[in-house]
Parts: structure tokens; sequence; C-alpha cells
């Protein structure tokens, strides 16, 4: 087999992988925006390419006063838009005071200070111990399946954004070695300046 023939073979196999790949790059800009509402491009969007069936996590701060929307959408592959599941958790760290007993032993005297045995002495101490629950915010499934949210956060805060990318079969670009398809995925997010409540003066 010629030199050249086998290039010819590994470039047929490479390069669908390598063009979705940059493909997906910037792919949220394609997604469907809504500056007609007032909102501007967050730069915490995100594109990439994924499996399909797999999870994805990306974190993202929020902050107090601004409005935010969140949706996905797959230009490259039409067929899995309005089947985006897509989760919203906030990592919750908190204290509580946990009491520990322990006991030193000491020998013990009659009243002739002869030794009569051992009495275990108890010792109290207190330590703040801390642990970190994740706290479901949104949740798209319990809201129809709705493919985009729109939140006003009370506080500055850092979220995550856990996105699954649903299995649609087949598709124009399958891809890999291996055969698994692949898909471009945005998940855009978009920023504006929130309600402000209360009468203004």
């Amino acid at each position: 087999m010629s030199n050249l023939f086998k290039a010819l073979i590994i470039t047929l196999f490479v390069f669908p992988v390598a063009s979705i790949a940059q493909d997906c790059n910037n792919i949220v800009r394609y997604c469907p925006h809504s500056k007609r509402e007032g909102f501007i491009f967050n730069m915490q969007s995100e594109s990439g390419a994924f499996v399909q069936g797999d999870t994805s996590e990306v974190s993202i701060i929020v902050y107090k006063g601004m409005e935010y929307k969140i949706s996905l959408c797959s230009p490259s592959h039409p067929q899995l838009n309005g089947s985006f599941e897509f989760k919203i958790v906030e990592h919750i760290t908190s204290g509580k005071w946990v009491e520990q007993t322990t006991y030193t032993t000491e020998v013990e005297y009659d009243d002739y200070g002869l030794e009569i045995g051992e009495k275990q002495i108890p010792s109290t101490t207190r330590k703040r111990v801390y642990t970190t629950e994740e706290i479901v915010r949104y949740d798209n499934t319990a809201d129809e399946n709705a493919q985009d949210f729109t939140f006003q956060s009370n506080k500055t805060r850092k979220l995550y954004i856990k996105v699954f990318i649903p299995e649609m079969g087949g598709g124009e670009q399958e891809m890999d070695l291996e055969g698994e398809s692949y898909a471009c995925v945005g998940l855009l997010i978009e920023h504006q300046s929130g309600v402000k409540t209360g009468f203004k003066r």
C-alpha cells in the first residue's frame, strides 16, 4: 500500500472529527438571541462538541440586580432543539457545632492514699464542622421541559448549570473512529439590568 494511499485513508477518517470540533467553536453565536427584549450576550456563554446522551456542567457567576436568560440550542443538530434537559444548582456550605467527648484515665485512691482502681475523667470539646449541599434552584423537567429560563438573583452568587444532551440517533455528523455521534451545542447566557422594586425617590 503506497504512502499516498495511506495518507488519503487517514485524512478521510480524521478530517470529519477535526471539522466538527472546529465548526463547534462559537456555535452559541448562532443560537436565537433576545436582543429585542433588551438582553446582551454574556461572555460566560459556552460552545462545544458533545456526545449525545452525555451530561456536562459549567459554572457561572450571577450578580445582584441583574436579570439573566439561559437557553440551549444545537445549530448542527436542530432535531435536538426542544429536547435539552438542564438544571441550575447552587452549592451551599453551612456549619454547625459538634460536641465531642473524650476520656482520660486517672488512678483513684482511698482516704488512706492506697490505690483502689482507675476512673475515667470526661472532657468535652466543641468543633465547627462544615458541609456542602447541592441545592437545585431550577429544573426544566419540572417546567414542561422549557428550553429557556429567565431569572434575577437577589445576591451575587456562583451557580452551576448541568446540561443533558439527549440521544436522537443517527445524524449527518456521526463520527469518530469509534462511531460515536457528536453534536455542536451552545449554552447561551444573556443579561440585562434587572427590575428595581419599590418606590423611587
